[in-house]
C-alpha cells in the first residue's frame, strides 16, 4: 500500500503550512474549561464549596498529561485528518454543552476532557510546526520558539476574555471555545488530506490499566493538596484514606510500568539519561518560585477587584515579559550561554520581583507599583523553564522522548503546579490566622487608636440612624475587618520576603552544578553530540 509523504494537501503552498500550524497553536489557547477567574464565579453561581471547584480544575491538567501515551498510539492507528477532526469535534461539543446545559457536575467533569483534548491537538500542531522550520530541530530554538507562541496565545486569550467574564454571563467564554475550536476545524479540513501516511498500529497495546493508575493517583494527590487547609490536614480520616489511596495506587503504576511489555510511562528514562531527573527536579523548584503568582494575585484581586478589566492588564505585562524572555533564551542557549547562568539570572529575577513586590504592599496601591513586579516574573519564567525544558530534552533519543515530555509534564503540572498552588495557600492562611491574633491583643480599651477607630465608625452608623447598642456591635465588626486585612497584607509581605532570600540562595547554588553543562563536555557522554 503506498502512503502519502505529507499529510498537507498538494495545493497548500509552503509559506502557508508554517503560519497555519503558528495560527492553530494560539487558536487552542482559547479553548477553554475551568480557569482560575471562571472559577470563583462558578462557585458562587452553583453554589459549590470553592475547594471543589478548584480540585476539578486541576482535573485539565491530569486530563492533559494522561492522554500523551495513548495520543502516540492514536495517531498511529487513525489518519491524521480524522484523529484532528474528531479531538476538535468533541471539544466544540463539550464547549455547547457547558453553555447550554445548567449542570454544575458537567462543567466540572469537562475540564477534564478538554484538557485531553487540547494536547492531542498540540502534539500534532507541534509536531508539524518543527517540520516546516529546521532551526526548531535544536532543542533551545525549539522551546524558545514553541514557547513563545503558546504563552502568547494563553496571554492573548486571557486579555480578550476576562473583559467577557467583567461584563458578560460568565459562560460565555464557552461560545468562545466553540468558535475557536469551529475555525480550526476548517483550517484542518484545508490543509490536510484524508490519506494514510503510515502503517496502521493496532490499538491492543495501549495499557488502558496504567492510565487508569495514573489518573486515580493523580486525583487523589489533588485532593489531599487541595482539601489540606479546609479539613485539617490529616486530622480527618477522609484525608487519611485519599493519600493512602495515592500511594498505594502510585506503587501500583510504578510496579506495573517495569513489569508490562509495552509501559504506559517508561520510567527507565529517568536512569538511562542523566539529565532527565535533574532537569525535573529543578522543574519542581521553578514551580515553588512560578506559584508566587497566587501571592500577587490575591494582592491584586483585593486592591483592584472594583477597576474592570485588571486581569487583562496583568495578562499585557506577562505577555510582553514573554515575548522577550521565551525567544531570548532558546537563542542564547543556541549561542552557547551557559545554562548555569541562565538559571542563576531567573532565579535572581525571582528574587528580585518578590522584594519588589513586598515592598510595594499596602492598602491603597496603584496599579503601576506591580508593572515591573510582575514584568519580572514573566521574565524569570520565560528564562528558568526554557533553560530547564531544553537541558532535560537535549540528546533524548526519539523512542523515549514521548516518555521523557510525560515526566515533565507531570512533574510541572501535577506536583509542581498542585503543590505550589497548596502551600502558598495554606502558608497564607495560616500566617494572616497569627498575625489577627497577634493584632487582635492589641484591641483594648487602654489603646487610643482603637478607641478612635471604633469611636469613628460608630459615629458613622449614628448618624445613619442606628441606635447605640447596634452601632457599636457594627463599628467593632468594621474594625474586626480592617485587622483581618492588615493581618492578610502583612502575611504576603512575610511570605515574599521568605521566598525572595531562597530564590536568591537558588540563584547562587545552581551555578555549582556543573552537570548543567554535561552536554558540553563530548568525552564524559555515551552519545554523540548533536
Amino acid at each position: 500500500m503506498a502512503y502519502a509523504l505529507s499529510p498537507y494537501r498538494s495545493f497548500v503552498p509552503k509559506a502557508v503550512k508554517g503560519p497555519s500550524m503558528v495560527l492553530l497553536i494560539i487558536l487552542q489557547a482559547f479553548v477553554l474549561g475551568i480557569t482560575s477567574t471562571t472559577a470563583s464565579r462558578l462557585a458562587a453561581f452553583y453554589g459549590i464549596a470553592p475547594e471543589t471547584v478548584v480540585w476539578f480544575s486541576q482535573a485539565g491538567a491530569i486530563g492533559m498529561v494522561a492522554i500523551i501515551p495513548v495520543y502516540y498510539r492514536l495517531r498511529l492507528y487513525f489518519q491524521k485528518s480524522d484523529l484532528l477532526q474528531l479531538a476538535l469535534g468533541l471539544q466544540i461539543i463539550l464547549s455547547l454543552l457547558c453553555f447550554t446545559v445548567n449542570n454544575a457536575t458537567l462543567l466540572l467533569v469537562s475540564n477534564f476532557f478538554i484538557g485531553m483534548l487540547k494536547l492531542a491537538c498540540l502534539l500534532d500542531f507541534i509536531s508539524l510546526l518543527t517540520n516546516e522550520y529546521p532551526v526548531m530541530r535544536h532543542r533551545a530554538m525549539f522551546y524558545g520558539i514553541y514557547y513563545t507562541i503558546a504563552r502568547f496565545g494563553g496571554e492573548l486569550a486571557d486579555i480578550f476574555v476576562n473583559p467577557v467574564l467583567e461584563d458578560h454571563d460568565w459562560r460565555d467564554i464557552y461560545l468562545i471555545s466553540a468558535a475557536a475550536a469551529g475555525i480550526c476545524i476548517v483550517l484542518c479540513a484545508l490543509l490536510f488530506h484524508r490519506r494514510r501516511t503510515h502503517r496502521r498500529i493496532p490499538l491492543y497495546q495501549v495499557d488502558w490499566l496504567s492510565m487508569l493508575l495514573f489518573v486515580a493517583a493523580a486525583f487523589l494527590f489533588s485532593y489531599v493538596l487541595t482539601y489540606g487547609k479546609t479539613l485539617d490536614w490529616f486530622d480527618d480520616d477522609t484525608m487519611v484514606y485519599a493519600l493512602l489511596g495515592c500511594g498505594i495506587t502510585v506503587v501500583l503504576f510504578i510496579y506495573r510500568q517495569f513489569s508490562v511489555k509495552r509501559p504506559f510511562w517508561d520510567l527507565r528514562v529517568f536512569g538511562l539519561y542523566r539529565q532527565v531527573p535533574l532537569g525535573i527536579a529543578f522543574m519542581v523548584v521553578l514551580y515553588v518560585f512560578y506559584s508566587t503568582g497566587f501571592l500577587f494575585n490575591y494582592y491584586a484581586g483585593y486592591n483592584f477587584r472594583e477597576q474592570e478589566n485588571y486581569l487583562s492588564q496583568m495578562a499585557v505585562i506577562t505577555l510582553c515579559a514573554y515575548m522577550i524572555s521565551f525567544p531570548l533564551t532558546g537563542w542564547l542557549l543556541y549561542k552557547g550561554v551557559q545554562r548555569r547562568v541562565m538559571l542563576s539570572i531567573g532565579f535572581m529575577l525571582y528574587s528580585g520581583s518578590l522584594y519588589l513586590f513586598s515592598h510595594n504592599i499596602q492598602t491603597a496601591a496603584a496599579f503601576e507599583a506591580l508593572v515591573i513586579p510582575y514584568g519580572m516574573q514573566g521574565m524569570a519564567y520565560g528564562l528558568v523553564l526554557t533553560t530547564l525544558s531544553t537541558f532535560a530534552a537535549t540528546n533524548i533519543p526519539r523512542r523515549m522522548n514521548g516518555h521523557r515530555v510525560m515526566g515533565s509534564l507531570s512533574f510541572r503540572y501535577i506536583i509542581g503546579s498542585f503543590a505550589g498552588y497548596a502551600l502558598y495557600s495554606n502558608w497564607l492562611f495560616r500566617d494572616t490566622v497569627t498575625h489577627a491574633s497577634w493584632l487582635s491583643e492589641s484591641l483594648t480599651p487602654d489603646n487610643p487608636l482603637y478607641g478612635r477607630e471604633l469611636g469613628s465608625f460608630r459615629a458613622l452608623y449614628l448618624s445613619h440612624g442606628m441606635d447605640v447598642q447596634h452601632a457599636t456591635l457594627a463599628a467593632q465588626a468594621m474594625v474586626q475587618k480592617k485587622l483581618h486585612l492588615q493581618a492578610m497584607l502583612v502575611s504576603i509581605r512575610d511570605i515574599a520576603l521568605y521566598v525572595a532570600v531562597i530564590a536568591a540562595i537558588a540563584a547562587v547554588l545552581v551555578l555549582l552544578v556543573r552537570r548543567f553543562e554535561m552536554h558540553e563536555v563530548a568525552s564524559k557522554n555515551k552519545y554523540k553530540i548533536v
